[in-house]
């Protein structure tokens, strides 16, 4: 049974480490898988709302979290704030995913498991046959460091981690 546990949780104030990171980027048709993006330079100077989610085409993801983000994308951008999806799969399934979505956001491609680990971000959900996964929540990120968290603690999804909450906080 997997079991890694944070001693500490994702919190404000917090830096995003130095590690390359896999991201998959496109528009509505054509998504494209970019290695070793580094993520000092990716989340340096700009305002990232990080939406983290436990899996790419699980139900609550695919049929409200993660679309609700993609209709309000417009709206992020007038604030000046780019949204950015962070999940434990490879960058195949992120990549139909955002496909599939008609997404116009970037992912984070979490397969190894590193960067949910180093943000203190995840959740054991063995007993639902999910394994290890990222937590629900959305954080402003700004300048590589946390500024705002809205956490749902979990997998479960209730108005803390909806786009339209955290569009509201900006």
């Amino acid at each position: 049974m997997l079991k890694f546990i944070p001693k500490r949780f994702l919190h404000v104030g917090q830096t995003i480490p130095q590690m390359n990171l896999t991201i998959v980027s496109g528009n509505e048709q054509k998504y494209n898988i970019e290695k070793s993006v580094d993520s000092i330079k990716f989340f340096g100077n700009k305002k990232i709302v990080l939406v983290g989610f436990p899996g790419a085409f699980t139900p609550t993801c695919t049929g409200s979290h993660i679309p609700e983000f993609i209709k309000l994308n417009d709206k992020f951008k007038e604030k000046g704030v780019e949204v950015v999806g962070l999940a434990i799969n490879d960058p195949f399934v992120l990549k139909e995913f955002g496909e599939e979505l008609q997404a116009s956001i970037p992912f984070i491609c979490d397969g190894t498991m590193n960067f949910t680990k180093a943000i203190e971000a995840g959740v054991d959900l063995t007993a639902h046959a999910l394994g290890f996964r990222t937590r629900r929540f959305t954080a402003l990120v700004e300048n590589g460091t946390i500024t705002q968290l809205n956490d749902e603690k979990g997998a479960t999804m209730s108005d803390v981690s909806k786009a339209e909450t955290i569009l509201r906080l900006l």
